[in-house]
């Protein structure tokens, strides 16, 4: 009985001792989780916590599936010596320093075998948990760096430490650079990037993160992000050609590179959508170089100058009060509006002309007189800023891009006190009212669209791979901006200009041609400073049935600053190269040219068929390729077979390859290809040298 007295209580014992240890935990958990709970994960979250990671960008595409702005994946590779068996460390130390010196210097540090080696030892020695190896490392140069000594032993014990991220890559560079936009790091984006950015930059992921080391705010995964499937945003598909962009790029670039211009705007829009279908903004830099800086295109204001008659010329026939046979004064190119004399910015020695002809010659004097006549009064005035919003001048354009500028157009009755004598007939060819190229070009298109105000747009489609999420069709602002009869008429106006007026140099052999030259002191008011114009020219062709708008503006040109004679040359040259385009009336110099001998011309593809083909038609040719891709060429009096060099990680140049070929080497690399034609693969919507992670590629044969 005793025994099982002293058994009871031993249990007893146990079993109070268990409880009070269960009391002390619980009592420790609640004190840890709610009385202490902020301070501890204050504690927690200094080196612990769940971040927020975005996805994957979407891409941006041109309008044939080019790709102009896509996220490029990367890799920093660090190492954790502290988990690493000495045994393994010991046995692949040697190994790993001279795979590490002997790995791509472009994405590591050059160093000795014996300098990764001292550098490993005493970072293992320290207990280094986030020893750096390399930054910047590609899909292809990634794979290559887990198979090194010690890193091939696993996650685990090879004692990798592995952080991607995502880096945005213009394959076209500079073509529509500011439009496409930046997207910048903890800063504003701008441009497309930034107006759809809540698209693009798709829904955000949480990862365990850790710091790197105190007082550091760098993180790194706890979980290897290699195994993880990446995110990605909307992608973008804009209006704009690539074929287009590029011609307006260089022409541009070739102006204000020959007038040494502070820089220039080309925008070109698709008359009856209203389609951007190019856009470029120079700016020159400190070193006389050009880049797009600034999207001046929709942000700049500033005076129009001549190119603002039109819609002078067009009020005035709203109002009934002219026609183009209409009768001016020109005053052989000089008169007095109140205390200001006003002159044509050349002598004519014309007394009188046509209303016509007035716009013809850009006679300030004459469309000048005919507005001051009709507007300047306290009713005329009124009147005049009717018409113009009447026309869409007044409003942004609204494009689907952030920072477009409000114009400037004084309201006669709230600005009462800056409107002067004066005022009317300044504003009447295009002073003392502010506008960007873009909503001048939107007025002029919607006068080329037999009168209907088009929103420009450079969207098209919002996709998620293959699943369409928003369409944006065409966006009539304004059904009619003036009546039927006197859109024909201002439309017959712009064409006398390049007929017989100012614009009669840009006469074009291949496609006709309207518009309106415009040059526009910009310093008028800075007395002693040497004058600086703008020079532009705004139209639209072909003239009888038009399908694109254009404007074109030079800022501070040197030397010579007419409209005419610095961004018509402009105008006429992309209108030319688009026209070709659009019509297939240009053919290409390798199209004209006669073959001038019997061999076979230059080539890529499979270096085998290359042989085959050769060996069958008894063809000579030197054999020097030693991989499975080739380029061919004719020497003198044979084929030449070279290798063709071929990236895992990398789009391959394809043109000059047969279908059959292109298509099996591309989907090979993970892309999913589109055929458009039949022959030899002549374009490419994805530039050589532009990343591969599963994006669709167009191909272009003959």
């Amino acid at each position: 009985m005793d025994k099982k007295k002293e058994l009871l209580w031993r249990a007893y014992l146990v079993m109070f001792c268990f409880v009070l240890v269960a009391i002390v935990i619980l009592f420790r958990v609640f004190k840890i989780s709610v009385v202490e709970r902020d301070k501890w994960r204050q504690k927690g979250e200094v080196n612990v916590k769940w971040r927020s990671v975005d996805a994957d960008r979407g891409n941006i595409y041109a309008e044939e599936s080019n790709l102009l702005s896509t996220s490029i994946q990367f890799f920093e590779v660090r190492m954790d010596l502290s988990i690493i068996r000495k045994d393994d460390f010991d046995k692949g130390v040697d190994s790993l320093a001279i795979y590490l010196s002997n790995f791509d210097p472009d994405f590591i540090r050059e160093k000795s075998k014996s300098e990764w080696k001292k550098e490993l030892m005493a970072a293992r020695k320290k207990g280094n948990k986030y020893f750096f190896i390399a930054k910047g490392l590609d899909i292809e140069a990634f794979n290559k760096m887990k198979k090194a000594p010690i890193f091939r032993l696993g996650k685990i014990r090879g004692g990798m430490v592995v952080s991607r991220y995502g880096k945005r890559v213009k394959p076209y560079k500079e073509l529509a650079s500011r439009t496409i936009g930046v997207d910048r790091v903890n800063a504003d984006r701008i441009g497309l990037e930034g107006y759809f950015d809540k698209f693009l930059k798709g829904d955000t992921d949480q990862r365990l993160m850790k710091r790197l080391s105190p007082g550091e705010d760098i993180w790194v995964p706890v979980y290897d992000p290699s195994e993880n499937e990446i995110k990605r945003g909307d992608d973008i598909h804009t209006t704009i050609n690539i074929d287009m962009q590029d011609a307006v790029h260089h022409e541009l670039l070739a102006a204000v590179q020959k007038h040494k211009a502070e820089g220039g705007v080309a925008i070109l829009m698709e008359v009856g959508t209203g389609a951007i279908k190019a856009i470029s903004n120079l700016t020159r830099a400190e070193d006389s170089t050009y880049f797009e800086m600034y999207n001046q295109a929709a942000g700049r204001l500033s005076e129009p100058g001549s190119t603002m008659k039109l819609a002078t010329m067009l009020a005035l026939m709203e109002d009934g009060v002219t026609n183009p046979d209409t009768l001016v004064h020109l005053n052989y190119g000089a008169m007095k509006f109140s205390d200001r004399t006003m002159h044509d910015s050349e002598r004519h020695g014309r007394q009188y002309a046509t209303m016509a002809e007035s716009f013809e010659l850009s006679s300030n004097v004459g469309v000048a007189s005919l507005a001051n006549d009709v507007y300047n009064s306290r009713e005329g005035r009124k009147l005049w800023v009717k018409r113009l919003k009447q026309f869409g001048l007044d409003e942004p354009t609204g494009i689907d891009i952030s920072g477009e500028a409000i114009p400037e157009i004084k309201d006669p009755v709230k600005n009462k006190d800056k409107w002067y004598g004066t005022t009317i007939p300044w504003m009447a060819h295009g002073y003392e009212l502010m506008m960007t190229p873009l909503q001048m070009l939107n007025f002029y298109n919607a006068v080329a669209n037999e009168g209907k105000l088009m929103k420009p747009y450079l969207v098209s489609e919002i996709r998620k791979g293959d699943e369409l999420k928003k369409k944006f069709d065409p966006v009539v602002l304004k059904p009619q901006i003036a009546k039927p009869e006197n859109i024909m008429k201002a439309r017959k106006m712009m064409e006398g200009v390049i007929l017989k007026g100012t614009g009669a140099h840009l006469k074009s052999e291949y496609v006709t041609l309207a518009g309106k030259t415009g040059t526009a002191k910009t310093n008028y008011a800075n007395k002693g400073e040497y004058a600086k114009y703008n020079g532009s020219f705004c139209g639209y062709f072909p003239a009888d049935h038009p399908m694109y708008s254009m404007i074109v503006v030079i800022y501070d040109p040197k030397g010579v600053f007419y409209g005419g004679a610095v961004a018509g040359p402009v105008f006429k040259n992309v209108a030319e190269k688009v026209f070709a385009l659009k019509t297939n009336q240009v053919r290409t110099l390798n199209d004209s040219l006669a073959v001038a001998s019997n061999l076979p011309g230059t080539g890529y593809g499979y270096t085998k068929d290359f042989s085959d083909i050769y060996d069958f038609l008894e063809l000579k040719y030197d054999n020097e390729s030693k991989s499975d891709w080739a380029k061919v060429d004719p020497s003198e009096t044979a084929m030449k077979i070279a290798d063709k060099k071929i990236k895992k990680s990398i789009v391959p140049d394809v043109r000059g390859m047969g279908a059959r070929d292109a298509v099996f080497l591309l989907e090979n690399m993970g892309l999913k290809v589109k055929l458009d034609g039949v022959g030899k693969v002549q374009r490419q919507s994805i530039p050589p040298g532009t990343g591969t992670h599963g994006q669709n590629i167009v191909i272009y044969l003959n």
